[in-house]
């Protein structure tokens, strides 16, 4: 028979070496805070401390987000308005002011005018006086003209004073003062 060299190969156990002492974990276990607040205030003043930059940076963020999100958030309110009335010639209406609010119990006055375009052109001064050119809400009125203007229907309207004092003075109001 023939020799066969069989090749041995010995293990040798590994001799275990001892862990260098900074590698060693220590478990350290942490005490709750007594009140979280503080600690996160404490956090944040650190932070203003050490690198204001980001700090204010952060509060700008925060500021423009919030301040974004009440501009488009929240309640759609839409503003009130009068609608729009189909007047008549000859109808009889009261002056009435629904888009001006009066202070302190004053009562809303409502100007004729001469022509219908002069509404917004005319000088409210107090000290010159014109008979029969201003009116409380409540007085009455006979419609007698109406006219378009800026693409809208019955804008305004020429009326006549149906009071004692003022009788039959004609002038120009918005229509939505009827």
């Amino acid at each position: 028979m023939s020799e066969e060299k069989v090749n041995e190969t010995v293990e040798t156990p590994a001799t275990e070496t001892p862990a260098p002492e900074a590698a060693k974990v220590e478990t350290v276990i942490a005490e709750p805070k007594t009140n979280p607040m503080t600690g996160a205030i404490a956090s944040v003043m650190e932070l203003k401390e050490n690198n204001p930059k980001v700090f204010y940076g952060i509060v700008a963020g925060v500021a423009g987000v919030v301040l974004m999100l009440l501009m488009l958030g929240g309640n759609e309110k839409t503003l009130p308005s009068a609608a729009p009335k189909s007047l008549a010639a000859g109808q009889k209406y009261t002056l009435q002011s629904p888009n001006a609010a009066a202070e302190d119990g004053e009562q809303t006055i409502i100007r004729l005018v001469a022509t219908p375009g002069a509404i917004a052109a005319f000088d409210d001064d107090e000290n010159k006086t014109e008979e029969c050119r201003k009116f409380p809400e409540g007085t009455h009125v006979t419609v007698l003209d109406k006219q378009d203007a800026f693409g809208k229907k019955d804008v305004f309207a020429k009326v006549q004073i149906d009071e004692e004092a003022c009788n039959g003075t004609i002038g120009w109001v918005l229509a939505v003062n009827l």
